[in-house]
């Protein structure tokens, strides 16, 4: 039976180790990763019936963006501008058709000035 010190430490490290998994995304970065995720969902015509695997969508992405990658993903999936259903082999994501307009001017949209920041905070 570990002893109450040796608990507090088994806690600490735990929590060390939770904390320190956790990625931070810029603002600039997450434009820049989501806008280029959407394109190339929508470049392979990804709108519910055909999906792409997280391991498809980060070929293509520079190395230090690549674990930025899945946070951005899941913040499309809140935004409902993508969806994501359970395949075999893991995770697919696709295009959400009811917010093709959203899609749209996301693919369009060049420069500083984005929508992106606009729908997180919807």
């Amino acid at each position: 039976m570990p002893l109450k010190s040796q608990k507090n430490d088994l806690l600490f490290i735990y929590l060390y180790y939770s904390v320190s998994l956790v990625v931070k995304v810029k603002k600039s970065e997450y434009i820049k990763i989501s806008r280029t995720l959407v394109k190339k969902l929508f470049s392979e015509t990804c709108f519910g019936k055909g999906s792409l695997y997280i391991d498809t969508l980060k070929q293509g992405i520079p190395k230090e963006h690549i674990d930025k990658v899945d946070v951005v993903l899941e913040a499309l999936v809140k935004q409902r501008i993508c969806g994501k259903k359970k395949k075999k082999h893991g995770w697919k994501y696709y295009l959400n058709m009811d917010r093709c307009d959203k899609i749209k001017e996301i693919i369009k949209e060049t420069g500083n000035n984005s929508i992106i920041p606009i729908l997180l905070m919807l």
